[in-house]
């Protein structure tokens, strides 16, 4: 009896887990999931969130940030810091980093969502209507995965023959090339976008602001100072190279 009491609930436990696993796994499941799911890469998300970040004035070195924007030693600067923020301020000007979160996002899918929503709320719409009007590239509809195409049974030297003679002609059955991780800035409401600095940056003049996506990161950079929005704009750019190399671990911001 004891036997049979313990099979039985033995059974039970095995029943509501896998339960509880095909629930939780439904939305992923062939032919279940939606398209934007369906696109994700795989190898995005971060295995541990215990990653922590520098103490955030390690990311504003005094001598760095007074030979970025031409101050001179006259110029007394005093460090105030919060959670995820430091300023240098002097009388009524200030220089600042910040960031958005305590930790980096869990993946890029997030930390790419969230600064569209800060920064460019346009381009999480267009993920989204792209998202509704393609595809699933899973499950029962896999066009684009090249899944439709037969194995081939010609050499190599005979499917190259096929180009003709333009070797640069594409091969037939070939997909497309993957697309980037993440989209270019589509139209910022109050800023314009800047190249080479992260994955994603938008300068907006009118706060003297930097807003950069970096991988799981979003910071921005301030500089609420007299000049030029040329030389303020410069000094950010420069003042979030080195929070992206410090990040990545190739560079000690203190020197």
């Amino acid at each position: 009896m004891q036997s049979i009491r313990i099979l039985f609930l033995s059974g039970c436990l095995l029943a509501c887990s896998t339960q509880e696993r095909e629930g939780q796994e439904t939305g992923g499941a062939a032919g279940l999931g939606d398209a934007y799911m369906a696109r994700r890469v795989t190898g995005v998300w971060l295995l541990s969130t215990d990653y922590h970040y520098q103490e955030r004035c390690n990311y504003l070195p005094e001598e760095f940030v007074r030979n970025l924007f031409h101050l001179g030693d006259e110029v007394e600067l005093t460090r105030y810091t919060e959670l995820n923020s430091c300023e240098l301020r002097w009388g009524p000007n200030k220089i600042g980093f910040y960031l958005e979160s305590e930790k980096p996002f869990e993946s890029v899918y997030q930390s790419e969502y969230y600064f569209n929503k800060l920064f460019d709320p346009k381009a999480n719409q267009i993920a989204d209507q792209q998202a509704r009007a393609e595809p699933a590239l899973s499950g029962p509809a896999p066009e684009g995965t090249n899944a439709e195409t037969p194995a081939s049974t010609t050499s190599s030297s005979q499917q190259d023959s096929t180009r003709g003679a333009d070797p640069n002609s594409p091969i037939e059955g070939i997909t497309k090339q993957t697309p980037p991780l993440v989209a270019p800035v589509q139209s910022p409401s109050a800023g314009e976008a800047v190249d080479r600095v992260g994955d994603k940056a938008i300068w907006e003049p009118g706060k003297k602001s930097l807003h950069v996506l970096y991988n799981n990161h979003v910071f921005s950079v301030v500089a609420q100072m007299p000049g030029s929005q040329a030389v303020l704009k410069q000094g950010s750019i420069g003042l979030a190279r080195l929070v992206i190399e410090s990040v990545n671990g190739n560079r000690d911001p203190r020197g």
